[in-house]
């Protein structure tokens, strides 16, 4: 039985490996080999690479959730929060999307059964966000939050079906657009704070990205 610190190590390589040269490109032997491990004590720890596939986009959406706990608990600024959780799921979805495009692609089940968790689980931490935002009085009373939800969530997967020359500029571009968004529904009074606050945000990006690395 492989030791939790063995099972991490093969996640985190099959990961690194599925994302840089695709899911159908890496056999279980190639990871095996990269890890300098004997092949039995890989098929011991997972029984085929469609398992471990499944636990790699589980990690995927586990770092997101840590980042989205620790904004919620490192930063007393609700709308810091919120910007920050769009940003988040806007550059992981940049960051992996070769293994999710590739897992819809040739592994469709494993994919429809992650996203149905990822796309619960970004449209909880949105609810969560905006209802921590709604109730500091920063929106409109007229503000449609439902809609709001469904917009950040539809624009945020898009991502990993777009075909762009530049995806890193790409999320770039999502996160602006779910910026601007964000500030339609803003009070006069909370969009000169959120105006205030936008070098603040710099530095939370800063600090909470170190930590996560």
């Amino acid at each position: 039985m492989a030791t939790e610190e063995t099972r991490e190590k093969i996640v985190e390589t099959a990961l690194q490996m599925f994302n840089s040269r695709g899911c159908r490109g890496v056999t279980m032997d190639d990871i095996a080999q990269a890890l300098h491990m004997s092949k039995r004590t890989l098929y011991e720890t997972f029984a085929n690479k469609e398992e471990l596939l499944t636990e790699c986009l589980m990690l995927v959406q586990e770092r997101t959730n840590e980042r989205h706990r620790k904004a919620h608990s490192q930063v007393d600024e609700p709308l810091l929060v919120a910007m920050y959780i769009l940003r988040t799921n806007a550059m992981f979805i940049h960051k992996y999307s070769r293994i999710i495009e590739e897992t819809e692609r040739y592994y469709r089940e494993i994919h429809d059964r992650f996203f149905r968790v990822h796309t619960g689980g970004l449209r909880a931490m949105m609810e969560h966000g905006m209802e921590y935002v709604r109730s500091h009085n920063y929106l409109r009373p007229d503000a449609d939050v439902a809609v709001a939800i469904d917009f950040f969530c539809n624009l945020i997967q898009k991502q990993r079906i777009s075909e762009v020359p530049n995806r890193e500029e790409y999320a770039r571009r999502i996160n602006e657009m779910c910026f601007t968004y964000l500030r339609g529904l803003m009070t006069t009074e909370t969009l000169m704070r959120y105006d205030s606050l936008v070098d603040r945000f710099a530095e939370v990006i800063q600090k909470l990205d170190a930590d996560n690395e």
